[in-house]
């Protein structure tokens, strides 16, 4: 029989002919790696041998098992793993490796429902989108990603993977290409996150890409490079804390807020699913339990205690 490599190989492969994104297919070998290493350590070299039931008990491993940083893993990291073992044995069996797949009538834990911690308001917001010294270079660069984050609510990889020619400043759009899940989507882009764009691109971007004109991508370093994922989580980080709030802000909060604060607008909710490239509208369903505005409004002129008067 071949290596357990030699099988994660055709896999990789496979993933790689479907066109999956580069990050997945390393996620994907990142956790059969843990798998084959668990078949060694219970003595299981022939993949044909495997059985439901030691994926099951593969399962209660991950649950069990610490992380590197001393706690157990998350739900979410043991459905990723457990998955891709799913989609593993689904391709083994589909090319004729396997006669029958062990992993088909495995389930997967069900996720605990949790709502986004850090969702700014709008006095906060503007905070945060004030904090940037525009006078200088790459304080102009800053305000231009901050009010891009906040218009359109994208992923740290989206943002930093635009191109110049992925926005259309005029009739107000950016491309999104190859978001999560390998989906291209079109964002619209408000006219104030325009604006600044627009002079970035035409007075500072230059400036910054000196010497390094051939980088394609919108949002440079200091070096003229691309702008990595690091660098735009700390420069957010950055911003909140010249601007006092205490909050933990990401990237990712401005998702949040965007979503939360559109809702609260009375948008769509299907609408806000097309903005944040949302596959299911249960995904975007949750930030309606974050705006509350309706169930207050409520409260406040039917609960009995609050219709009382002269209440000190």
């Amino acid at each position: 029989m071949p290596e357990l490599e030699s099988y994660g190989e055709r896999f990789r492969e496979h993933r790689l002919i479907l066109n999956y994104s580069p990050r997945t297919v390393l996620l994907h070998r990142f956790y059969l790696k843990w798998f084959f290493r668990y078949l060694r350590e219970v003595e299981l070299s022939d993949l044909a041998a495997v059985t439901p039931s030691h994926l099951r008990d593969y399962q209660i491993h991950l649950h069990e098992r610490e992380s590197s940083r001393a706690g157990p893993y998350s739900i979410v990291t043991i459905n990723n793993a457990m998955q891709t073992i799913k989609s593993f044995f689904r391709v083994m069996k589909a090319e004729g490796y396997l006669v029958s797949d062990p992993a088909k009538e495995i389930r997967l834990a069900k996720k605990p429902k949790r709502l986004p911690r850090s969702i700014l308001g709008r006095l906060e917001v503007r905070k945060i989108l004030e904090s940037p010294n525009v006078n200088t270079f790459l304080g102009y660069r800053d305000k231009a990603i901050l009010e891009l984050l906040y218009s359109t609510g994208l992923r740290n990889s989206e943002v930093i993977h635009l191109r110049m020619e992925d926005l259309d400043l005029e009739e107000g759009y950016v491309r999104v290409n190859e978001g999560k899940g390998a989906k291209d989507r079109v964002v619209p882009l408000g006219k104030i996150a325009c604006r600044y764009l627009g002079n970035y691109i035409q007075g500072v971007r230059p400036k910054i890409a000196e010497g390094h004109l051939a980088c394609p991508f919108l949002f440079l370093n200091q070096y003229g490079n691309r702008l990595g994922c690091d660098g735009l989580r700390d420069l957010v980080k950055a911003h909140a804390r010249r601007a006092g709030i205490q909050k933990r802000v990401t990237p990712h909060t401005f998702r949040h807020t965007c979503a939360t604060h559109m809702l609260k607008n009375k948008a769509n909710i299907r609408h806000i699913q097309e903005l944040l490239g949302h596959e299911s509208l249960e995904t975007t369903q949750i930030y309606t339990a974050v705006t509350v505005t309706d169930l207050k409004e409520a409260h406040k002129k039917y609960h009995p205690r609050e219709r009382e008067r002269g209440i000190v």
